[in-house]
């Protein structure tokens, strides 16, 4: 004769819900004319080139009052948090580049 024992079982729902960060981007600019420009290179191969042939195309376009250029040692690494706050302070509008 068996005997039965009975098992409770528990099923856990491994999904998990997004999580948006928060950002609240700069407002648009009117105009590009004679705005100083920031740029940040990610160091990929060609992003140098691109680079500067979009600002090449902005400055005829629109002209540039001056260029804030910043290559960073390697694409796995994050700008650092002061260069953000810094390029935010000197610049009005700032363009990152991915290369490749």
């Amino acid at each position: 004769m068996a005997t039965g024992t009975r098992n409770t079982m528990t099923l856990v729902d491994p999904t998990t819900r997004p999580m948006v960060a928060e950002f609240n981007g700069a407002p648009r600019l009117d105009d590009l004319k004679n705005k100083r420009v920031g740029v940040i290179d990610d160091s990929k191969v060609n992003a140098k080139e691109f680079l500067h042939e979009v600002l090449g195309l902005l400055d005829e376009r629109y002209g540039i009052a001056n260029v804030n250029y910043h290559a960073k040692p390697s694409a796995s690494k994050p700008a650092e948090p002061n260069l953000i706050a810094e390029m935010a302070k000197d610049c009005d509008y700032i363009i990152a580049g991915v290369g490749d």
